[in-house]
């Protein structure tokens, strides 16, 4: 690699501004092994201090303030309650495919860690459960029985930490994906959505105690309440999980949900709650397999964040 470029490159403009200053040169080499070259270099150059200083101050590599033993089987029991919901528990990979998150939701790359080799560190696992489910189906010839999969996974985020205690840069969380066919009535989405919905519910309730748990609906739809596909899903939520309050917010823009968002809501304090799982269909299935049949449900939980509330470490 010509060490002038090099030289620059580390100079003027990092990595970031690679396409500027090799311009046409950029196009006639392979990105991956000049970066891989630029790492390199600046790897060996790095001194025990430097090292030290940046594992003191850079905010994605500090550990983690919990206790690794008592969190274990705080997962353990959310991971066995899942499979005992039906759903297929897999140990992802740190990292998934360039893109996973911008290419297929509407997160910006920035927010992600990008890596060399094609890869970017895992931001949200129902992304790669997403990808992993089209593969599984795919196989299958996609067929009418929905594939229910999950994961606990520690997820890296680039953007701001909100300024609130118990956030930061890497954290736990419990992913789940539902992915099935459109077979009419809206029959898929009326019961994935009462699987996730009633599995936060039930361990928030009956296991950790936490006291009554709310089901949030959100409409996203522009007719909002009144749209049709969100009222024949209520009405199928409130006749099959009676004993549960529903709540209906205020529509919101759509993001990267269709149709409706929902929320679990527990108590976090004497006046506070806390909307710790989240869910929602999405496009994503139909995205990579081309298939306009196919159908998802993705939801997840603050595993961590939950965790250090129950312990009083936030």
């Amino acid at each position: 690699m010509d060490e002038k470029i090099l030289r620059r490159i580390d100079g003027e403009a990092g990595v970031s501004g690679l396409s500027e200053i090799l311009g046409e040169r950029l196009r006639a080499t392979d990105l991956n092994t000049l970066l891989l070259d630029v790492f390199q270099k600046k790897a060996v150059a790095a001194s025990p201090a430097e090292l030290l200083r940046a594992y003191r101050e850079n905010r994605f590599v500090r550990p983690s303030n919990i206790d690794p033993l008592d969190f274990g089987n705080f997962v353990m029991g959310w991971l066995h309650a899942a499979r005992n919901a039906g759903f297929s528990l897999l140990q992802l990979s740190p990292l998934a495919p360039l893109g996973s998150c911008a290419a297929l939701a509407t997160v910006h790359q920035n927010k992600v860690v990008s890596a060399l080799r094609g890869t970017e560190v895992v931001a949200d696992a129902t992304n790669v459960l997403a990808l992993e489910s089209v593969l599984r189906r795919e196989e299958e010839g996609f067929p009418f029985d929905p594939l229910h999969l999950g994961a606990v996974h520690r997820h890296v985020r680039a953007q701001a930490i909100p300024r609130t205690p118990g956030y930061s840069a890497h954290f736990s969380i419990l992913g789940l994906t539902s992915a099935g066919r459109d077979t009419g009535d809206r029959i898929f989405e009326k019961e994935s959505l009462l699987r996730h919905m009633l599995f936060y519910r039930d361990y928030l309730e009956n296991e950790l105690q936490l006291g009554k748990a709310t089901l949030r609906l959100k409409p996203l739809s522009s007719k909002g309440h009144s749209d049709p596909v969100f009222r024949s899903i209520m009405t199928y939520l409130q006749e099959n999980a009676p004993a549960s309050p529903i709540e209906v917010a205020d529509g919101g823009s759509r993001n990267y949900y269709e149709c409706l968002q929902f929320k679990v809501v527990v108590a976090a304090g004497t006046n506070d709650e806390l909307e710790i799982a989240d869910g929602g269909f999405t496009d994503w299935t139909r995205q990579l397999s081309s298939n306009h049949k196919e159908r998802l449900l993705i939801s997840g939980l603050g595993l961590e964040l939950l965790y250090k509330i129950i312990r009083h470490l936030v």
